[in-house]
């Protein structure tokens, strides 16, 4: 399934939005048993190679198919057949994408007013930076805690705060988690303040940054800034030659961030739903 984003980001730029670093998160993050995962994914194989998979994720589904296969249509047509027990999810494509624009169109699908801006920038275009002192990858055996507290805070999420440790913890366990690439910006006074992970993905040489937090106490301060620009650094260092990061439409304070440390807009990730 990654390795379908992976060669999609490097061989069709122009209508990729998901990166290998978005599935591992969707998959690896949530705590969730064989079974209850199994019920989210639709895999589509040809000849026993994947060419197609969906993943349901709350109200919508994100999914992809290899148009280069030999029947792409038909990879298509069995995840439309796969979604048939669940109307009400929404599904999305580049609004500049369209081919993909009209497959939705022509299967019931109209566009809603939500979206994602994606937004992209050239690492090697960068001015060499030294490392920051302040922003250091979590590492085996580090207290979780603050790192936690920085995105339940920021993302607002209504769950008990050990509970949500103990679910951070067991993704830091599983094979999604990226050892080394998960950043956090600290305060003189030994807090974390913002963080992010940077994906990387050697295939397309495509980094994503995903998620990425600031605690409210400190926000504004330069913290997100600053593992933005690590994160760069990082990327650039580890082969990567472009990255990417997404924020909705209406995230006024993210897209002032991106834009601040040279991000570019680069398109719109539309929702569809059923009409």
């Amino acid at each position: 399934m990654q390795q379908l984003l992976a060669r999609a980001l490097r061989d069709t730029p122009d209508i990729a939005f998901l990166h290998p670093g978005d599935l591992a998160w969707w998959v690896g993050w949530p705590r969730q048993t064989h079974e209850e995962l199994a019920a989210k994914v639709t895999i589509v194989e040809d000849g026993g190679r994947i060419v197609g998979w969906h993943y349901i994720d709350r109200d919508d589904v994100n999914e992809w198919v290899d148009e280069a296969a030999a029947d792409a249509d038909a990879a298509w047509r069995e995840l439309d057949m796969a979604l048939e027990p669940h109307p009400g999810l929404a599904r999305s494509r580049r609004d500049d994408d369209e081919a993909g624009v009209a497959r939705l169109r022509s299967s019931g699908y109209t566009p809603m007013d939500e979206g994602m801006i994606g937004f992209s920038i050239g690492l090697r275009e960068l001015d060499d930076v030294d490392a920051d002192d302040r922003v250091r990858p979590v590492a085996i055996g580090d207290d979780l805690r603050p790192r936690a507290s920085v995105t339940k805070a920021a993302f607002g999420v209504d769950k008990p705060f050990d509970r949500y440790v103990e679910e951070y913890e067991a993704f830091t366990r599983s094979p999604a988690y990226p050892h080394g690439s998960d950043l956090v910006a600290w305060t003189d006074d030994g807090r974390a303040a913002a963080c992010t992970i940077a994906w990387a993905d050697p295939v397309s040489r495509v980094g994503n940054f995903e998620p990425v937090a600031a605690h409210p106490d400190v926000r504004r301060q330069g913290y997100a800034t600053a593992v933005l620009r690590e994160g760069f650094r990082r990327l650039r260092d580890a082969g990567m030659e472009r990255a990417v990061v997404y924020t909705p439409i209406d995230n006024e304070p993210a897209i002032a961030l991106y834009r601040s440390v040279g991000f570019r807009d680069d398109h719109i990730q539309r929702w569809f739903a059923r009409s």
